[in-house]
C-alpha cells in the first residue's frame, strides 16, 4: 500500500519502513545480522594482539648459556616455550601438529663454541603456512635472541666478538607498534562485512518490488519521480547501515580505545558514499535482472571477493591488470585506502582527494545507471511473469526424482546460477589478486646526503634486491616523506653526510629510514641503521 499523505520522498520511505517492520527477512538483513557479525568479530579480536605464541625447543647443549636464551625466550612476551623435545623430529611433530607454531634447535657445545669465538648458530623453525603467526613467532624469536646474545659476556683478551657491526639497524614503528589485530584486521572487516549486507539489503528492498510487492505502487507513492522513488526506497537502509558504521567506529576507537589520527569529516563523508554506492549496486543488479533470487545471487559473487581486491590481504601495486581494474570498480578498494590513511597514517587531507572522487564517482555511476534502468522500467513497470513448468509425471525412483529434480535447477536461471555458476566463476575470480603470489619491486626512495661510493653501494644493493627498488631519489626528508604519502613509494632511506667517513672509523653511522608496507596493515618507520 503507498504510504499515507502526499506522494514524495517521505511517502515512499513511509512504505519501506512500514515494509520492513512487516518483513523477517529484512530485519534480519538491517537489524540481526549486522549486529550479530559486529558481536562475533569484536569478540573474536578481543585480545587484539597476538601474545604466548607457542615454542619448542630442541636444547642439545645443557649448559648455563643454553639456559640463559631459553630463559629469555620464554620472557619475550610475543612466544612463551610450552615444550622441550629431545630432538628435531619431535619438533618437527610439535609443529606439524599444530602443538607449536615454531622451533628453536641449540646446537651441541653450543656454550663451548661461544667461548671459542667460532660463532655457533641457533636455528628457528617456524610454519610460514600460517602467516601472521608465523611472522610474529619469527620476528619475536630473533628478538630475543639478538637481546640473550647482547648479554654474554666478551671473551677473553677483550674482543668485541659480540658487539654489532658498524652498520646497526634499529627499527621504530609509527604506527600499530604491538602489531594490533584491532587496528589492522577489524578496522577493515567491519566495513567489509557491512558492505555486503549492505549491498544485499539494497537488492532485496528492490527486487522484492518484482516479487512480493507491486512496482506500480512503489511508483506511485512517489508521484512518478524515478530519482525520488529510488532514493526515498534507498533512504531507510541508508540511515540504518550508517548507523551501523558509527557502531564500527565505537568498536574501534571507543571501545578498543585506537586512536584516530586524520580527518574526521573526510571519513564521515567516505562513509556516506560508500554506503550509497553499494545500496545502489544492490539496487542496479535487481533492476537488470528483475528477479530477487538471480539479482542476490549476482550481488554475492560481485562483493563476496571484494575483500582480496581492496589490497589489504595482497597489496595492489603486486596485483595483475584484471585485479587492479576489477578492484578500481570497487567502492571498497576506495573506501579502504582513505580509512587507514587517514585512521592510521593520518595523511594530509589532500592525499585523500583522489581515492575520495574515485569514491564519488562509483557512487554517480552506480545511482545513476540504476535510475536509468528504472526509467525504461517505468514504461512497462507490470511483474515479470513467471514461466511456469507443465506438469510432469510422479518420477519414479531414485534416478526418476534426481532427474526431475535436476530439470528444475536447469530451468531456474536463479538457482543454476547459484548452485552451479555461482561456484565456478567464484573459483576462478576469487583468486586473480593473488596470481602474483610474491611481492617483488617495492618502490622506494633513497635521500643520500652523503654522496660517497659506501652511500652508492647501498643504493645499489637496494635495486639488486628483488624485494625494492629505488624509485625515487629526492633532495630532502620532507619530500620522500610527502611521496610516501602519496603512496608513490612505500619506504624511505636516508643516508646523512659523514656515512663513509663514520664506517672507515668504526662508528656507527646515524642513518634513518621510515617505510609502510605495500599492504595497508602495519605503518612502520622510521629506521636507524
Amino acid at each position: 500500500m503507498p504510504g499515507r499523505g502526499s506522494p514524495g520522498l517521505l511517502s515512499v520511505a513511509t512504505r519501506e519502513v512500514a515494509w520492513i517492520r512487516r518483513d523477517r527477512v529484512a530485519l534480519l538483513l538491517v537489524a540481526v545480522i549486522p549486529l550479530l557479525a559486529v558481536f562475533i568479530l569484536t569478540a573474536t579480536f578481543s585480545n587484539a594482539v597476538v601474545r604466548n605464541l607457542h615454542v619448542d625447543v630442541v636444547d642439545m647443549d645443557h649448559s648455563d648459556t643454553s639456559l640463559r636464551f631459553i630463559q629469555t625466550i620464554d620472557s619475550a612476551p610475543s612466544v612463551a616455550v610450552a615444550r622441550r623435545s629431545s630432538d628435531l623430529d619431535g619438533a618437527m611433530h610439535s609443529i606439524r601438529s599444530g602443538a607449536a607454531i615454531a622451533a628453536v634447535y641449540i646446537p651441541p657445545d653450543f656454550e663451548r663454541d661461544i667461548f671459542a669465538a667460532k660463532r655457533p648458530q641457533i636455528v628457528i623453525f617456524y610454519n610460514k603456512q600460517y602467516f601472521s603467526p608465523g611472522n610474529i613467532a619469527s620476528g619475536g624469536l630473533q628478538s630475543a635472541i639478538t637481546a640473550a646474545a647482547a648479554t654474554l659476556p666478551k671473551p677473553p683478551g677483550g674482543s668485541a666478538g659480540f658487539t654489532p657491526g658498524p652498520l646497526v639497524t634499529e627499527q621504530y614503528v609509527l604506527t600499530n607498534p604491538a602489531l594490533n589485530y584491532v587496528q589492522f584486521l577489524l578496522r577493515a572487516i567491519l566495513p567489509t562485512v557491512l558492505h555486503v549486507l549492505t549491498a544485499v539489503a539494497g537488492g532485496y528492498a528492490v527486487g522484492s518490488e518484482f516479487g512480493s510487492r507491486n512496482v506500480r505502487e512503489w511508483l506511485a507513492a512517489a508521484g512518478g519521480s524515478l530519482v525520488t522513488a529510488l532514493i526515498g526506497k534507498l533512504a531507510p537502509y541508508f540511515a540504518i547501515f550508517i548507523l551501523l558504521m558509527a557502531v564500527g567506529l565505537g568498536v574501534i576507537h571507543g571501545l578498543n580505545q585506537i586512536p584516530f589520527r586524520g580527518d574526521a569529516i573526510l571519513m564521515g563523508a567516505s562513509a556516506i558514499l560508500f554506503v550509497f554506492a553499494y545500496l545502489s549496486l544492490g539496487a542496479l543488479l535487481q533492476l537488470l535482472v528483475r528477479n530477487l533470487p538471480l539479482g542476490l545471487s549476482l550481488t554475492g559473487l560481485i562483493c563476496s571477493p571484494s575483500f582480496g581486491f581492496a589490497g589489504v590481504g595482497f597489496p595492489v601495486l603486486a596485483m595483475g591488470g584484471f585485479a587492479r581494474v576489477w578492484g578500481d570498480a570497487l567502492p571498497l578498494r576506495w573506501y579502504i585506502q582513505i580509512l587507514f590513511d587517514q585512521a592510521a597514517r593520518g595523511v594530509p587531507t589532500y592525499e585523500s582527494v583522489r581515492p575520495f572522487m574515485a569514491l564519488a564517482a562509483l557512487m554517480v555511476a552506480y545511482f545513476g545507471l540504476a535510475w536509468l534502468r528504472l526509467t525504461v522500467i517505468a514504461r512497462s513497470p507490470d511483474k515479470v511473469p513467471r514461466m511456469e513448468a507443465p506438469p510432469e509425471a510422479a518420477p519414479s525412483g531414485i534416478v526418476g526424482a534426481f532427474a526431475t529434480e535436476y530439470k528444475r535447477v536447469l530451468r531456474d536461471s536463479a538457482v543454476f546460477g547459484l548452485i552451479v555458476l555461482a561456484p565456478i566463476i567464484y573459483g576462478v575470480f576469487y583468486p586473480q589478486p593473488y596470481l602474483g603470489q610474491l611481492v617483488r619491486k617495492i618502490p622506494v626512495a633513497v635521500v643520500d646526503d652523503d654522496s660517497t661510493n659506501i652511500s652508492r653501494t647501498l643504493i645499489q644493493m637496494l635495486n639488486a634486491d628483488e624485494a625494492t627498488q629505488v624509485a625515487a631519489r629526492p633532495v630532502t626528508l620532507e619530500a620522500a616523506q610527502a611521496a610516501l604519502a602519496r603512496r608513490e613509494v612505500f619506504g624511505i632511506v636516508g643516508i646523512p653526510a659523514g656515512t663513509e667517513r663514520d664506517v672507515l672509523k668504526g662508528k656507527a653511522p646515524d642513518c634513518r629510514s621510515m617505510s609502510i608496507p605495500p599492504i595497508s596493515c602495519f605503518i612502520i618507520g622510521p629506521f636507524r641503521a
